[in-house]
């Protein structure tokens, strides 16, 4: 149906947002010499808090009515989003 398909679209969506975070949290951090353990604390604060709101975002009553629709209507997108 329309919604299914509009839905799909959605965790399309958010698996290519999940994964350029985690991406983004494997790349080796290049910085200049002189930056000090304060920039280090501040740059892993930014991480944490990112990882956080994604897992809220994951965990919010919005995404699992949509995950229940999507396997109710047994769509091919869950398998990306179930291999996040």
């Amino acid at each position: 149906t329309e919604v299914t398909e509009k839905l799909e679209e959605v965790v399309i969506i958010w698996t290519k947002q999940i994964r350029q975070v985690l991406v983004e949290s494997e790349q080796i951090r290049r910085e200049a010499d002189d930056v000090g353990p304060s920039a280090e604390l501040e740059h892993w604060k930014s991480r944490m808090s990112s990882f956080n709101s994604l897992l809220d975002e994951i965990k919010s009553s919005r995404v699992k009515k949509i995950i229940c629709i999507l396997q109710a209507a047994r769509s091919k997108t869950l398998k990306q989003w179930k291999e996040l």
